[in-house]
C-alpha cells in the first residue's frame, strides 16, 4: 500500500513541475490562452460595438463596427463571422449576408485602406455570411477607437429566432498578415433585428368658415381675427342720396357704421373650396332678393318709383350717383392672418381667387378702397343676383389658411326713389372638395 501512495506522490510532483515550467515559459495569460485553444499572441479588443443602419429583418443595412485594439501590432486582415451564439460553434443566422457591398474605414493608422476580400483561399472568407477585408500595411496601431463599415449587408430574416426581435453575434478577429493566419486581437459584438413599429394617425377633414362685419379696409396691413372673433351680422350704407354713390365702409360721421363685410375661410381640402352666396327672398311683391323695404309691393322690371332698389345683376357694372343700383364686390383678399404658407395679396401669393363677376377692380393684386361718398365719383365694379340662385364669389384649387374676402356693398337711389328703411339679406356658403 505504501508503495502505491509513494508512486502517486511522485507522479503529482512531476505534473506540478511541468505546470510550473509552462507558467514560467508563457506567463499566466499565455497558459490560459493555450488551454482555451487560442493563440498566445491574441488579446481581447475593447469598447467594441456594432451599429446597424436599420434593424428590419431581411433589410439591406450598413454595419459599422467600432472597437479599440488590444495591442499596437500592425493589422493587415480582418475577419467578421456572423453567428447565432457568442461562443462555441459558429452557426450563421438564417438570411444574413455580409459579402455584398464594400467596406470603408476611419481612425486606422497607415496610408493603405482595407478592401473587401471574397477571393482569398481562407475558408472563412468564402462564406457569404462572413466579412473579410485586408490590406498591405505594416503601420503600428494606436489603442484608440477604430471603425470598419460594411455597406450592403443583409440582415437576418428572423427564422433563427421565434420572433422578429432576433439577437445575433459577430465575432471579430484581426491578423498581422494578409493570410488571416497570425492573430492579433479578437472579440464579439451583438446586434438584433426588430419588428417594425407602425404609428397610426388620422387627420380629419377640416372647414372653418365665417361671415360677418369688419372695420378692415385693406389687404396687407390689418390682420383679421380668427373666425371665433369675427362678429357683427350687418353693415350699414348710411343714408342714401341720389347725389352720391354710397359704398362701404361708410363712416359713422356720414351715417354708416364704418364696416365692410368679411368672409374668412380655412380648410385642408386639397382640391380647394368655393364661397357662394344666394340672396334671401324677403316678403313683398317682385324684386324680393334686392335692397328693398320688407313687405313692399314693387313693380316688375326696372322701376325707380317703388321701394325696391334695382339689383345690378350678374353682369358687373359701376355704380353711378343718381342711377338706381345695388351691388356687391370683393375689394381684395386679406391673408395677413395666414401662417401655414406665404400669403400676400399685393405679391399675388394667395390661394383664394375672386370670381371675375365680383372682382371690384379686375386686378389680382390691387385693393379697391374707394368709398364713393363724394358727389359725382364713380366706384368700382359691382354685381348682385337677386334671384336667389347660388353664385360663386371666390374659389380656391388648394388648401386655405384664414384667407378673408373683404366684401364691399354699393347703392344709390334716384331722386324719385321712395323713402323707407331698406335692407337686403344673403346666405354665404363654403363648399370644400376633399
Amino acid at each position: 500500500m505504501w508503495q502505491y501512495f509513494r508512486g502517486v506522490l511522485v507522479e503529482m510532483r512531476r505534473t506540478l513541475t511541468v505546470l510550473t515550467a509552462l507558467v514560467m515559459l508563457f506567463g499566466a495569460t499565455g497558459l490560459v490562452s493555450l488551454l482555451d485553444g487560442g493563440s498566445a499572441a491574441a488579446v481581447t479588443i475593447t469598447s467594441r460595438s456594432i451599429t446597424m443602419s436599420t434593424a428590419v429583418i431581411s433589410a439591406s443595412a450598413n454595419y459599422t463596427f467600432t472597437f479599440t485594439p488590444g495591442q499596437t501590432t500592425q493589422v493587415e486582415s480582418l475577419l467578421f463571422q456572423s453567428c447565432t451564439t457568442a461562443v462555441g460553434t459558429c452557426t450563421a443566422p438564417s438570411g444574413v449576408n455580409l459579402s455584398g457591398g464594400t467596406v470603408s474605414q476611419s481612425s486606422w493608422q497607415g496610408a493603405t485602406s482595407f478592401v473587401k476580400d471574397t477571393t482569398t483561399s481562407s475558408p472563412a472568407c468564402n462564406v457569404t455570411t462572413n466579412l473579410c477585408a485586408k490590406r498591405t500595411d505594416t503601420t503600428s496601431q494606436t489603442l484608440t477607437a477604430h471603425t470598419i463599415t460594411d455597406t450592403g449587408a443583409t440582415n437576418p430574416n428572423g427564422t433563427s429566432c421565434s420572433t422578429a426581435n432576433c439577437t445575433f453575434f459577430v465575432r471579430i478577429s484581426t491578423f498581422s498578415d494578409t493570410a488571416y493566419s497570425t492573430p492579433v486581437d479578437n472579440g464579439t459584438v451583438a446586434g438584433s433585428t426588430t419588428q417594425t413599429l407602425t404609428i397610426n394617425a388620422t387627420i380629419q377633414e377640416q372647414l372653418i368658415f365665417c361671415i360677418g362685419a369688419t372695420t378692415i379696409d385693406d389687404s396687407n396691413t390689418s390682420t383679421p381675427p380668427a373666425c371665433s372673433g369675427v362678429g357683427g351680422t350687418s353693415v350699414s350704407l348710411g343714408p342714401l342720396s341720389s347725389a352720391n354713390t354710397s359704398v362701404t365702409p361708410v363712416t359713422v360721421a356720414n351715417g354708416g357704421d364704418n364696416n365692410n363685410g368679411i368672409a374668412e375661410l380655412s380648410t385642408n381640402a386639397t382640391s380647394g373650396a368655393a364661397v357662394t352666396y344666394n340672396a334671401i327672398q324677403q316678403s313683398g311683391t317682385n324684386h324680393q332678393g334686392t335692397l328693398r323695404v320688407v313687405g313692399a309691393t314693387c313693380n316688375a322690371g326696372s322701376v325707380n318709383t317703388d321701394q325696391c332698389v334695382n339689383a345690378i345683376g350678374t353682369t358687373k357694372s359701376t355704380v353711378t350717383a343718381g342711377v338706381e343700383a345695388f351691388g356687391m364686390a370683393v375689394a381684395g383678399i386679406n391673408c395677413k392672418a395666414t401662417t401655414a404658407y406665404t400669403c400676400s395679396y399685393t405679391a399675388n401669393s394667395y390661394n383664394l381667387r375672386k370670381n371675375s363677376t365680383y372682382d371690384a377692380t379686375g386686378s389680382a393684386t390691387t385693393y379697391d378702397a374707394d368709398t364713393g361718398l363724394v358727389a359725382g365719383t364713380t366706384a368700382g365694379s359691382y354685381a348682385w343676383d337677386e334671384s336667389g340662385t347660388s353664385g360663386t364669389v371666390a374659389s380656391s384649387s388648394t388648401v386655405l389658411d384664414k384667407e378673408a374676402l373683404i366684401l364691399k356693398f354699393a347703392a344709390t337711389p334716384t331722386i324719385v326713389t321712395p323713402t323707407g328703411s331698406y335692407s337686403a339679406q344673403a346666405n354665404f356658403v363654403a363648399t370644400p372638395t376633399f
